[in-house]
């Protein structure tokens, strides 16, 4: 809607009242893919398949229907896989705080799941990486993790990869992310992959930054 005219307008004693009323509608003002909704559909196109270890898993965005799953891979990781993701030992995560890892807003966030479905038709998350942008895409902060018993197989390289692709193609400028000083293999990760390390702000942790450039195709 471009403008509205009302005219003429009477004033009486129960308010006002239009005898006349002109409207001029223009065409829609594109924003560009995947802002033509208020909230963004889940991204769909983003799913793939993934070829790891010899098994067969499919890469996607989470849905809120994963919250259990999600909560099955986090709760049992090992008490020092847990420490080194969240920075403590936690048990048995909150459901309101499961509930938001897999309610997220595509607009601003990202987290993908590589799922392995089994023999009888059983679903499970063996890894997870997310990341979520501030409002002018300067950045994004992420965390990765993945199965205590799969960790060192390559799978959160690939997953962490995948992220990076995604970012960059949404024209972020640079990925964040905050690691304990004793998770060696975050920080080798890290470093193959083009982070720059220093130490973090908090006693302890490193920070790794990555610059993504300029959107791709830009």
């Amino acid at each position: 809607m471009v403008a509205v005219e009302l005219d003429p307008l009477h004033l009486e004693t129960t308010g006002v009242v239009a005898i006349d009323a002109q409207i001029a509608i223009g065409p829609p003002q594109s924003r560009g893919v995947g802002h033509r909704f208020a909230i963004r559909p889940y991204p769909k196109e983003l799913e793939q398949p993934l070829a790891w270890q010899g098994r067969h898993l499919l890469l996607r965005p989470i849905r809120p229907e994963d919250e259990t799953l999600l909560g099955e891979l986090l709760n049992s990781l090992a008490p020092e896989d847990s420490r080194m993701r969240f920075f403590d030992s936690i048990r048995n995560l909150p459901r309101v705080r499961l509930a938001r890892f897999a309610q997220i807003d595509y607009d601003r966030e990202m987290a993908l799941v590589a799922i392995e479905t089994g023999d009888g038709g059983g679903e499970r998350v063996l890894g997870e990486v997310r990341a979520v942008s501030e409002p002018g895409n300067a950045f994004a902060d992420f965390a990765i993790v993945v199965a205590s018993e799969i960790k060192g197989m390559g799978l959160g390289a690939t997953l962490l990869q995948s992220l990076i692709r995604y970012c960059r193609n949404e024209g972020i400028g640079e990925l964040r992310g905050e690691t304990l000083d004793g998770n060696l293999r975050m920080q080798g990760l890290a470093r193959k992959l083009g982070f720059v390390l220093s130490s973090g702000a908090d006693r302890g942790t490193v920070d790794l930054r990555l610059a993504l450039g300029s959107r791709a195709g830009s």
